[in-house]
């Protein structure tokens, strides 16, 4: 069922209002005045009522930033692009009926395009004890509750017989850059960034990068163990499994979870062409078979010719904006633009903060460590990026 029935305008709906969400409706509203020809109107749903500019969360547990500098109002956002935004969490999609199901609403949401942007979860992967001890700043909420955490740890109180233990699991680049704020603003503590692998920035396919950050926060103070696994999380232990399965124990007095993403609950339910849980897509980012539905964002699966865009926010954002695009091409019946990935898990590229406003650039398998340099681009991109949300 059409949400228009008079063909005056056409119904976008997008679920999720991370960076691909928000770049589908900036774009879609910036391209829709001058170039579809009908009005869009859009609907933007999250279950969230803010934005958060989740690649600073690891700066919310030394202090660097606040929520409010890295936060917006979606109200507010929608607002100010004439779109309409609806606080509530989707529980179903009615794909032969072009309908969004949202737990409290009465009404079904009707669309004449889709665009899922739901992004992962937090991935535990069935380890006894990990969710229920752990705590985790994939949310601005929870890299919140996990600095209240931080702060209420005593002096002396420690769970061993040293200083207080702060345990890292997961030394990818979030870990990494936890690691990195902790050591700087917890000098009592004992920081212990814990990865399965053999070398943190496991993603990275360049061991360069690691060797080099792997000295750096070493330098500073940073304890790494790799190559075991979490076997087990207790109450006070994390019992870590290594080499010809030599198992180990480390005391912990707090502990903070950033390995893995997982699909959704929503993925989960919805019957869509998947690869490994997340949703394929086709070359123009339209889930694969449908040509309504488009996915982007860290819940969207895109490889062409051997080339898979990577889980990050570069992506995110370039996959909004193609989205956008080829949703108002085919309103108005043009050719569709093909997606090209930049920053691919291929060849990946990123700025990786170390603390101490340090930072450093991985490009073109290569790491630049200009003093001083990478920690103020990264912080430049964050400002430059809020401010949409200021004006």
């Amino acid at each position: 069922m059409s949400s228009n029935s008079n063909n005056s305008s056409v119904s976008v709906v997008v679920l999720g209002c991370g960076f691909g969400g928000v770049e589908v409706a900036t774009e879609l509203r910036k391209r829709s005045k001058s170039k579809s020809g009908k009005r869009i109107d859009i609907t933007m749903i999250d279950r969230r009522t803010r934005f958060d500019y989740q690649a600073a969360n690891p700066e919310i547990l030394s202090g660097k930033v606040t929520p409010a500098d890295i936060s917006a109002d979606l109200y507010s956002f929608a607002n100010r692009i004439d779109a309409e935004f609806i606080n509530d969490e989707v529980v179903d999609i009615d794909f032969s009926e072009k309908e969004v199901k949202t737990r409290t609403g009465t009404i079904p949401v009707p669309y004449d395009y889709l665009v899922i942007a739901v992004g992962g979860e937090q991935a535990f992967f069935g380890i006894p004890g990990a969710e229920e001890r752990s705590h985790c700043i994939n949310t601005l909420e929870g890299a919140v509750k996990t600095k209240e955490a931080l702060d209420e740890l005593e002096p002396g109180n420690s769970n061993s017989n040293s200083a207080m233990t702060i345990a890292v699991i997961g030394a990818g680049l979030t870990g990494v850059e936890v690691a990195g704020e902790l050591v700087e603003s917890r000098s009592d503590a004992r920081v212990c960034l814990v990865e399965r692998m053999p070398r943190i920035l496991p993603a990275f396919p360049a061991p360069d990068i690691a060797s080099f950050v792997t000295r750096r926060l070493m330098d500073r103070g940073v304890e790494i163990l790799t190559g075991l696994a979490v076997e087990e999380v207790k109450d006070n232990e994390i019992v870590l499994s290594g080499q010809h399965g030599h198992r180990h124990r480390l005391p912990y007095d707090i502990l903070i979870w950033t390995a893995g993403l997982k699909p959704g609950r929503l993925l989960e339910r919805l019957k869509l062409p998947k690869v490994r849980g997340w949703i394929r897509v086709d070359p123009y980012l339209r889930v694969d078979g449908m040509s309504d539905v488009f996915a982007v964002g860290d819940n969207a699966y895109f490889e062409y010719d051997g080339i898979r865009s990577g889980q990050n926010v570069e992506e995110a954002e370039r996959e909004g904006k193609i989205a956008a695009v080829n949703i108002i091409r085919t309103v108005k019946g043009d050719k569709l633009k093909r997606y090209k990935p930049k920053n691919t898990i291929q060849n990946p590229r990123a700025i990786i903060s170390l603390g101490g406003n340090t930072a450093v650039i991985y490009a073109c398998g290569r790491a630049f460590t200009i003093f001083g340099f990478g920690y103020k681009l990264k912080k430049f991109i964050e400002h430059r990026y809020m401010r949409r949300f200021r004006a």
